[in-house]
């Protein structure tokens, strides 16, 4: 057995309360984890509470067990806190959810931004999601995998592969997608959700995002939505997925979206090329990532004027002109 994977599993077998923790404005794959994990844990006699800081979105109703996730935690009831798909400490945004030192944290993420801030880190970079890592330890230690358990773990391989399109779908992705649909898994109302359903709200704001793009003279293809393009803050959210449309653009070093959100901007970025890695500038605004695809968020407003510059091949940058 894998060492950090026997210790998550006796850091289990003694536990009685657990608490189960995703990222803020959850995805696919930290839901799909999530939901994993807390199926698994009650098979197994476990008291188990999921908790994010926002609810997740309707497009993910079809996940077993999603509509029991909480937005507040009760710090006095776990005696293990396990964090899934977190690339840093502070992306649960609950405030000092970490500060108890005598606590069992077991951090299971994919970022190489990962701060490894658990007392167990599972952090496999080279993982296309973290559902996959799940996959993986949950085989190793010879449990069973339900067909809802099923569900919920080719939930977040299809999330973050992007429908097996992305760089990241990888042979060990399909034999594994395979495996999990031989399980049970649930995969047609998982592509209607996820990738064959928009609003027309939904598409109209996606056709601002293109309308605003423009290719740089530094060779990359920048597109801004400031505060006064949304109809209102809502809206925001319905952007996830533009970044991967304007990527299709060809001959360009990546793409890159900036939206405002409230008195924050937000930065998606995301590349094909394999000489490219995107988890550096992210960074430097204190995000994270994959080489390929990755994002921050900053404090501050947005001029219609972005200028952010490629100094060098090795991906230096000046700050953004906020």
């Amino acid at each position: 057995m894998e060492k950090h994977y026997e210790l998550f599993w006796e850091a289990v077998k003694k536990a009685r309360n657990v608490l189960v923790v995703g990222h803020r404005k959850p995805d696919g794959d930290a839901l799909g984890s999530m939901c994993a994990v807390k199926i698994w844990l009650s098979m197994l006699g476990k008291n188990v509470r999921m908790a994010c800081v926002d609810k997740p979105s309707k497009r993910y109703g079809f996940v077993p067990h999603v509509d029991e996730i909480g937005t507040k935690i009760d710090p006095s009831f776990h005696d293990l806190l396990i964090v899934l798909d977190c690339g840093a400490s502070y992306m649960t945004n609950f405030p000092n959810l970490l500060t108890d030192k005598a606590q069992v944290v077991v951090n299971i993420d994919h970022h190489a931004s990962n701060d490894n801030f658990g007392t167990i880190n599972i952090v496999e970079p080279k993982s296309a999601s973290a559902t996959l890592i799940l996959y993986k330890i949950l085989k190793d230690i010879g449990a069973e995998i339900t067909p809802e358990m099923a569900t919920c773990l080719l939930t977040g391989i299809y999330n973050d592969t992007g429908s097996f399109m992305h760089s990241n779908t990888s042979l060990e992705v399909y034999e594994v997608a395979a495996d999990l649909m031989k399980s049970g898994a649930q995969i047609s109302q998982m592509i209607r959700s996820l990738f064959k359903t928009n609003t027309v709200s939904t598409l109209k704001l996606w056709g601002k995002a293109f309308s605003n793009a423009k290719i740089t003279k530094d060779n990359f293809l920048l597109s801004v939505l400031k505060k006064d393009d949304f109809n209102n803050e809502s809206e925001v959210d319905q952007l996830s997925g533009a970044i991967d449309y304007l990527n299709m653009v060809p001959n360009v070093e990546f793409s890159f979206l900036l939206k405002e959100d409230g008195e924050v901007v937000k930065g998606s970025l995301r590349t094909r090329r394999d000489d490219v890695d995107l988890s550096k500038i992210a960074q430097m605004y204190g995000g994270g990532g994959h080489p390929k695809a990755s994002g921050f968020v900053i404090p501050g407003k947005l001029e219609r004027d972005v200028h952010y510059k490629i100094v060098s091949d090795k991906l230096q940058s000046q700050p953004l002109n906020l």
